[in-house]
């Protein structure tokens, strides 16, 4: 009884997120956040557009930008500390 409670449920809260409400995902673990997404992601199926994000160019950028604020020799300096203890 308390499988098929389950799997009611588990319907209930998929058919809301087709319609776009989000909202009933605040109050779950984030555990059944994921699963309830893992599961909207296989009725889906395969997705075939590509990515239009570039991650060697978002990789360049922070780079980039941790070069600028000095966050980066900050970084390279505390591990190098850690490492000679």
């Amino acid at each position: 009884m308390a499988n098929l409670m389950t799997s009611y449920i588990k319907q209930e809260i998929l058919a809301e997120l087709r319609k776009g409400n989000t909202e009933l995902l605040k109050g779950l673990p984030p555990v059944v956040s994921i699963s309830m997404g893992l599961a909207l992601q296989q009725e889906a199926g395969e997705v075939e557009e590509a990515s239009p994000i570039n991650h060697e160019a978002v990789n360049e950028a922070i780079s980039n930008r941790l070069r600028d604020t000095g966050i980066k020799a900050q970084i390279i300096k505390q591990m190098e500390r850690t490492e000679s203890k």
